[in-house]
């Protein structure tokens, strides 16, 4: 069985949110029963130049009659390009209406968006034009903390990489979950990740916040989780007193130093939930907690959900 995924090229289109997706569904191609045929698509078949200056060749133009299944509208500067919107318009306005689906990625969320298809839906697109988008289309519901938000036949996906993510959740609904999971371990992928996790792991939420001097402080906190990190174990690493690095700490990152630590833990035991079957115990230890009970309550405490249950709805071992 075959589907057609048509990805619509333009001027200054960024070449991830391209190759990224692709990828996903040729892999899923190779590895599973569905054949995924994919054509470039553009307003005129020829090549177009991306923002890193390499060029994609658009295999069939906009005035084809081609049957998409599936249409990806990737991002980039073309995308958010007032001529390019218009220019697209009416083709891409017809399309969702013939289409299974329609995906954009990143800020391709633009485009979709100029459409109207997405007025009074939830939708997302790149942090960095969050506040741009909702201000341009002041009719939609935008949210910042998923990586992509998917209505069935419309879904929209947050920063570049969040477009694979989206893919391999289409191929999972298409295929199921286990190749959607072969697929991602073939890609090594860190883990297939849901749309509901914001954009922005908690350790590099915070290292924006960091200067210089606190730089090396989280991956050195990662590599020692299985110890005691008391306050005064960080401002020796740092080269501090006490009571200055606590000063410092709070005012730069915005949360105690111990508060941070046991952020850190947690996020390590839920990529070791997802990434291993080591029994619970082990998963505690190993992020620094000695009481099993103290580690369960902390977890819930933090994600709302239980460590079992957070490992049977994400694990990629199942």
């Amino acid at each position: 069985m075959n589907k057609k995924i048509g990805v619509l090229l333009f001027d200054k289109v960024n070449l991830f949110d391209v190759a990224g997706p692709l990828e996903v569904f040729a892999v899923a191609s190779e590895l599973g029963p569905l054949q995924y045929q994919i054509v470039a698509i553009g307003l005129e078949q020829k090549a177009y130049q991306s923002e890193t200056g390499v060029k994609l060749v658009a295999d069939h133009c906009t005035i084809s009659d081609m049957h998409l299944d599936t249409l990806i509208i990737p991002g980039g500067a073309g995308a958010r390009d007032a001529h390019t919107t218009e220019s697209h318009n009416r083709w891409l306005t017809e399309q969702i209406d013939k289409c299974r689906r329609v995906m954009s990625i990143c800020t391709g969320a633009y485009l979709l968006a100029s459409t109207g298809v997405l007025n009074h839906k939830k939708a997302t697109t790149h942090w960095n034009y969050i506040q741009d988008f909702a201000q341009r289309y002041p009719q939609i519901d935008v949210v910042e903390d998923q990586l992509f938000v998917d209505h069935g036949k419309i879904a929209s996906s947050a920063g570049i990489s969040s477009g694979i993510d989206l893919a391999l959740a289409l191929v999972e609904r298409d295929c199921g979950s286990e190749l959607a999971l072969r697929v991602a371990k073939f890609l090594v992928l860190h883990y297939r990740r849901t749309g509901s996790q914001a954009q922005f792991s908690e350790p590099l939420r915070y290292q924006f916040s960091a200067d210089s001097h606190f730089s090396g402080l989280t991956p050195w906190i990662l590599q020692n989780l299985t110890n005691k990190l008391p306050v005064s174990a960080l401002a020796e690493q740092v080269c501090m007193t006490e009571r200055s690095f606590y000063r410092s700490f709070i005012k730069q990152m915005k949360i105690p130093p111990g508060k941070y630590v046991e952020r850190l833990r947690l996020e390590h035991a839920k990529q070791l939930l997802v990434e291993s079957n080591c029994a619970m115990q082990k998963v505690a230890q190993a992020c620094g907690y000695k009481n099993l009970d103290v580690f369960r309550r902390a977890f819930e405490r933090k994600f709302a959900i239980s460590p079992n249950a957070y490992r049977s709805q994400f694990s990629r071992l199942q």
